[in-house]
């Protein structure tokens, strides 16, 4: 008999560990919340803990995660224009 593969589910804080703490559970969250991350509820109601299949973070960091920006500080920023010429 043929069985479908069962995905593994972790939830943001284990994601974020697996990833060696490059990208932060916070940011995962964001991603989730934009519908960039498909992810899904341990149970219903908004305090269940937000689940996340390895197919759909592998997917995410092919799809969005090299796409993301990196945020200067006011004073990077300042820097950064400076040195453009801007």
């Amino acid at each position: 008999m043929n069985r479908a593969k069962i995905p593994k589910f972790m939830t943001l804080q284990q994601a974020a560990e697996a990833l060696g703490g490059n990208i932060p559970s916070s940011t995962l969250r964001a991603e989730v919340l934009a519908g960039r991350l498909r992810c899904v509820r341990a149970r219903p109601g908004c305090s269940a803990p937000i689940l996340l299949s390895e197919e759909a973070l592998h997917d995410w960091l092919e799809q969005h995660a090299g796409k993301r920006q990196l945020a200067l500080s006011p004073t990077e920023a300042s820097e950064a224009n400076l040195e453009s010429g801007g």
